[in-house]
């Protein structure tokens, strides 16, 4: 009986404990609920909205917007209206992600969107058009920017980036557009400059100069630019330039680009041999390898010639291969460069066909082309606001230019030597060939109020013609050129005036007077010889676009240095110079 009792009560206290543990559940269990319900009631939902427009900016109809949870599942769905607005309501807080789609349009995601309330976000919807198209490179190794118009076609870093998905689709999953540069909203630009002064080779005395640049897109622009003379010289300079932005492959980006420029002198010529046609076209592609390496490699396929190009006239066909590749480390960058011709010097803030065409001139009757071998190895780095440049490179020269002016009588035998251009008076003729090697050194820094200063040394060889009082005949007085090592120095102001809004550059490059031709004839981005300054000031500016009209005034040797006198046989006179005086001034017009 005892034991029949304490076994009744282990089984009571058993069961109490078991329905204490029931007690225990069934009251969390609805703390649980009454918490997650209290803590739904206190949750509020918000609305996702923008608006989905294209690369041109264009608002579209019809573009399916997905709002895709953390998981990649689909949470909504909605379509943009005839405003290319979109509105998705009621969700929770979270992370999602959004996806539009478009027919002819390639996907585009964007992820990672953390949402809390009323969010708003707008989307660009690219087609594959869009895709090969280019973006404004943003130059890596130089502290500043370039000239406004000094607009050049090189390689892109605002590259679109694709993923592909599963099911073998591409989407887009981001266009680049933080990487955009200021002004390329812009949809077309176009300057007009009117100048007057001193002739330059194949221009006269007045210049009228068109340019214009369009931004079809936030990544496509389209250069051009003409040069006439509205006197009766008929000369002509044009230039049309577009570049090709290539899709991402397995090495990295690339882009393709062409560039043809042509020269038409009607005056110019030698002897009976009269009227100068020039034509070249460049074309390149410019790859970015990983992050770090960049590489260029082009050719120019020139023709030219003067006369009718047969019996009584004399042409030039060829073509100039060049390639550079350059590694970036940090602040620091190598670069490898290979050219087989140089361009002429480009004007000063302005970019004109002239600098793109051949450097052309006249030996034993022939139209010839300056040409040669050079290859550089470079390396520059930045500390604080200074930047440095250090290049060793090899020069082989055939056919080096000699430009020149003087009055020549018609019993004179220059038309077998020289290149006369009529309508400026000034001469070109070839000097020996020769070979050299050197330096180049150059620092660059920031000074106060958005003004630069650069100081540049090289070393190496140029052709010296020692100037004679004693008449000679003009084969003899050429035939004394001969090339000699000489050291060029040179520092170099540019700014902008605060208030004014002034724009100069003032320069003075020396090298011996005896030289008529430049120590380093490749370098890039070189100061041209003796004094030079040139400055733009604003007039009238549009300050609610970049329309607006300045003055200009282009000082080109302006204290006359380095000119070698030399007396014909026939009393006439030659001076030979590596630069010529030039003195011009206008008025420029953007629209």
């Amino acid at each position: 009986m005892k034991r029949t009792f304490q076994q009744l009560v282990t089984a009571q206290f058993v069961a109490a404990q078991i329905l204490a543990g029931f007690t225990t559940l069934a009251i969390l269990g609805c703390l649980s609920y009454s918490e997650a319900a209290f803590g739904a009631s206190t949750v509020t939902s918000g609305t996702v909205a923008g608006v989905v427009r294209d690369a041109a900016g264009t608002p579209q109809i019809g573009i399916v917007v997905e709002l895709l949870r953390g998981d990649s599942t689909l949470a909504a769905r909605v379509f943009t209206d005839r405003k290319g607005n979109y509105s998705i309501a009621s969700v929770l807080p979270g992370q999602y992600a959004l996806k539009a789609v478009g027919d002819a349009f390639i996907p585009t995601l964007k992820q990672n969107l953390r949402i809390r309330a009323n969010t708003i976000v707008n989307l660009t919807v690219n087609s594959l058009y869009d895709l090969m198209e280019f973006a404004p490179q943003m130059r890596r190794t130089r502290a500043h920017g370039d000239d406004d118009w000094a607009w050049t076609l090189r390689t892109a870093e605002s590259r679109p980036l694709l993923r592909w998905q599963e099911d073998g689709s591409p989407i887009l999953v981001w266009d680049g557009a933080a990487e955009t540069r200021p002004g390329a909203a812009d949809k077309r630009r176009m300057r007009v400059i009117a100048t007057a002064g001193d002739k330059r080779f194949g221009s006269g005395a007045r210049q009228l100069s068109l340019a214009m640049q369009e931004n079809t897109s936030a990544r496509r622009r389209v250069a051009m630019s003409a040069e006439v003379a509205p006197d009766a010289t008929g000369v002509m300079d044009a230039m049309f330039g577009f570049r090709q932005e290539m899709a991402n492959s397995g090495l990295g980006s690339s882009s393709v680009q062409t560039l043809a420029a042509v020269m038409v002198d009607p005056q110019a010529g030698s002897g009976s041999q009269q009227g100068l046609e020039a034509v070249a076209l460049r074309s390149w592609e410019s790859l970015q390898l990983l992050d770090d390496l960049d590489a260029e490699a082009g050719s120019d396929q020139v023709m030219a010639r003067v006369g009718d190009g047969t019996r009584n006239g004399s042409a030039v066909f060829a073509a100039t291969p060049f390639a550079s590749v350059t590694l970036h480390r940090g602040q620091g960058a190598l670069e490898y460069r290979v050219a087989t011709a140089r361009t002429a010097s480009p004007e000063a803030g302005e970019s004109l066909p002239g600098q793109w065409l051949p450097v052309l001139s006249e030996r034993n009757g022939e139209l010839v082309l300056e040409h040669g071998l050079h290859q550089e190895l470079g390396w520059s780095t930045g500390a604080g606001p200074a930047q440095m440049q250090l290049v060793i490179y090899g020069d082989t020269l055939e056919n080096p230019m000699i430009e020149g002016f003087g009055h020549l009588s018609a019993s004179s035998d220059a038309g077998q030597w020289m290149l006369v251009d009529g309508a400026s008076g000034l001469l070109r003729t070839a000097g020996p060939n020769y070979s050299t090697s050197g330096m180049l050194a150059s620092v660059e820094s920031r000074l106060p109020g958005h003004n630069l200063i650069k100081l540049s040394y090289a070393s190496g060889d140029a052709l010296v013609m020692q100037a004679t009082a004693k008449p000679e005949d003009v084969a003899t007085i050429l035939q004394g050129a001969h090339s000699r090592r000489a050291q060029m120095y040179s520092i170099a102001l540019s700014g902008t005036a605060e208030g004014t809004g002034t724009r100069w550059r003032a320069s003075y490059r020396w090298q011996p007077e005896s030289t008529v031709t430049q120590v380093a004839p490749f370098a890039v981005d070189a100061s041209e010889p003796y004094l030079n300054v040139y400055i733009r000031q604003p007039i009238w500016v549009n300050r609610q676009g970049p329309g607006g009209m300045e003055a200009q005034v282009d000082l080109r040797n302006l204290l006359a240095e380095g000119y070698q006198p030399f007396l014909t046989s026939d009393g006439s006179r030659l001076y030979f110079a590596q630069a010529q005086r030039c003195i011009r001034g206008g008025l420029a017009f953007t629209f």
